[in-house]
């Protein structure tokens, strides 16, 4: 039998607490960006990780929603998300007021503890922007450059610019519509920088058709990638196995919450 992983082995303590709501801001019509208040999550919570966040009472929705921490700050002792607006549970987060208590389990997933490259690109698409933005901010801490490529079908769907731009030494944008930036794909951006910067990890997020170049090159040696996968989750702690991703040598399944979030792409199948 497989020995079951426990979040103590790898260093995550997750508890279940209050978090108390200090800000609610709408991010143009389907976004929204949520501060949270609560000290031990906001101490322990480190890049890669998530919480699973319930806001409502009763049993509709039944299940919390997963949501990456975007942003840590311990000493503020807050914690932030960045929330995509797309079912009941999300329009109830949606709805919130500052000093209202939501039900926060946390940090969950692996975090991200190896910073032993000089470079990292970002390839993100949508809201899969904020899963980078606590990985970007602790890798410009540490002195790593940091490449970012955003993509949306349009304009008014880019996010997360403002946090990114600071701690990128360059920020592309590309766009389905042509409406800002690139007008085509961004996996073609990043061609081109590679051919004049050394990247030497990408992460990537919100996209499988990026995950899959992502994949193609980090097999062919160019580059180092990794991606962020989304699961089904009733859970976040690995007991509903509702967030399973096959595995690449086809031995079994990685569980998105205990084994990720964030995976080699070359260990996951996509």
């Amino acid at each position: 039998m497989k020995k079951k992983i426990s979040f103590q082995a790898m260093g995550v303590h997750p508890v279940y607490r209050s978090a108390t709501v200090l800000e609610v801001k709408q991010e143009r019509r389907e976004y929204v960006d949520l501060l949270l208040r609560e000290p031990l999550i906001a101490q322990t919570a480190a890049p890669g990780q998530f919480l699973m966040i319930r806001a409502w009472p009763g049993v509709d929705p039944m299940l919390p929603r997963p949501f990456d921490i975007m942003q840590c700050d311990p000493r503020e002792q807050t914690l932030r998300l960045f929330v995509k607006v797309e079912g009941r549970g999300t329009e109830l987060l949606k709805s919130l007021k500052p000093g209202a208590e939501v039900k926060v389990t946390g940090p969950l997933g692996r975090p991200i503890q190896d910073y032993s490259f000089a470079s990292l690109g970002l390839l993100v698409r949508g809201a899969g922007a904020a899963a980078v933005v606590h990985l970007a901010e602790a890798s410009r801490a540490r002195g790593i450059e940091v490449y970012t490529i955003l993509s949306a079908s349009t304009s008014s769907r880019i996010v997360c610019r403002n946090l990114l731009q600071p701690v990128s030494s360059e920020l592309l944008i590309a766009t389905d519509d042509g409406t800002e930036g690139y007008h085509g794909l961004a996996t073609d951006l990043l061609d081109q920088m590679l051919q004049r910067t050394v990247i030497d990890r990408v992460y990537t997020c919100g996209s499988r058709r990026f995950a899959r170049y992502v994949q193609q090159q980090d097999r062919s040696g160019r580059f180092a990638g990794f991606v962020f996968l989304e699961g089904l989750m009733a859970c976040g702690l690995g007991d509903c196995h509702g967030c399973a991703v096959r595995k690449k040598d086809a031995t079994g399944y990685h569980l998105v919450c205990r084994d990720g979030p964030h995976f080699p792409v070359r260990e996951v199948e996509l």
